[in-house]
């Protein structure tokens, strides 16, 4: 069984920044399905506090619903495979992408040597180069130049040719560095955030559509308190056979 924690949102720090608008929106759905469907996912620091590695857009959500609590799948950091997410930049003339990239006071384009970079439909590839800032910090940058202006897609893979075949209207495939379990560890704790929609957690065992009541959640009471509810949930769906593990890959038709 995962580990299923009450935590205060206090204690959890996370690693990246979020959009607003998808903020609101999932702020807005939860606020009328009155649940947290799925459990946010952490890693606890020897500080005590948690380390949000998936789940920002839904902690930020829950924050601004007023919630002071937040059901979370804790996991060793040993236990989790991080791989990246890749931004396709979509609607757009990628002469005007490029240009608002190298616009940017902080950043600069220049050869070819590796990620981050900008690859464009005529098969030009540039990388990106923070100016004074931090890897962190160039990033976000790269990231700000086009997110909220065109529409923005992740993918998996750093593969143009698959870029064409899914999103005919390309403008942009960018593409991030790998990162590590201990790279988010230092973002989160560092708060030298990294920016949101890059990290992709791929976690065993994931805890999905848990449905915890927001009432049990806002409640008056201690964390030990919201944990005795959250453990009794638990024991009554064991005993119901609710709680089910699939071996296989899942493919989740509404997230």
């Amino acid at each position: 069984m995962p580990t299923l924690r009450v935590v205060p949102l206090d204690r959890i720090r996370p690693h990246e920044q979020v959009d607003p608008l998808r903020v609101d929106r999932l702020a807005g759905r939860i606020g009328q399905e009155g649940s947290q469907l799925n459990p946010v996912v952490c890693t606890q620091g020897s500080d005590g506090d948690f380390v949000l590695l998936d789940g920002a857009t839904r902690t930020a959500a829950l924050n601004s619903l007023g919630l002071q609590f937040v059901v979370a799948q804790v996991v060793e950091p040993d236990a989790v495979i991080l791989e990246t997410w890749h931004h396709v930049v979509r609607e757009a003339d990628p002469r005007e992408v490029t240009e608002s990239i190298s616009s940017r006071d902080d950043l600069r384009m220049a050869g070819d040597e590796g990620a981050p970079r900008v690859w464009i439909p005529d098969g030009g590839r540039t990388s990106v180069y923070g100016e004074g800032i931090s890897p962190n910090a160039t990033l976000s940058s790269l990231v700000a130049s086009y997110i909220g202006r065109w529409k923005v897609n992740r993918v998996a893979e750093a593969e143009p040719e698959a870029v064409v075949w899914r999103f005919p209207d390309w403008a942009a495939l960018v593409e991030f560095p790998s990162l590590t379990v201990e790279d988010v560890a230092k973002a989160a704790l560092g708060d030298d955030l990294l920016p949101a929609g890059i990290t992709r957690f791929i976690v065993p065992n994931r805890a999905l559509r848990l449905s915890f009541d927001l009432s049990g959640l806002r409640a008056p009471g201690s964390a030990d308190e919201k944990q005795a509810q959250l453990d009794l949930l638990m024991e009554e769906r064991a005993r119901q056979g609710r709680i089910r593990r699939y071996e296989e890959p899942v493919v989740i038709l509404d997230d």
